[in-house]
């Protein structure tokens, strides 16, 4: 059961609620090589590429890899959200 006081929650429901993720390793967006990190959408967790210390390289994503969230918060929100798992496609 989730905490509704979770300092975590934002009001992600608007645009998280019942969408489908997919687990995969965090890379560069190749439409903005800039880009090079983003963070869990409930704790602010740091994904990179590359191998630096105190960073996630793997975690959930929405089907457009804009959005990321980490492993915990996933597992303490799915049920919240009624996320949905897709199997991960190379091309995408």
């Amino acid at each position: 059961m989730v905490d509704e006081s979770d300092w975590r929650l934002r009001g992600q429901e608007e645009y998280l609620q019942g969408v489908r993720l997919v687990r995969r390793k965090f890379r560069r967006d190749p439409k903005n090589l800039e880009r090079d990190h983003d963070h869990c959408e409930f704790c602010w967790a740091k994904f990179m590429a590359e191998d630096i210390p105190d960073t996630l390289h793997e975690g959930y994503t929405t089907m457009d890899n804009y959005t990321w969230i980490c492993e915990t918060c996933f597992q303490d929100f799915q049920q919240k959200f009624g996320w949905q798992v897709a199997e991960p496609d190379e091309n995408t």
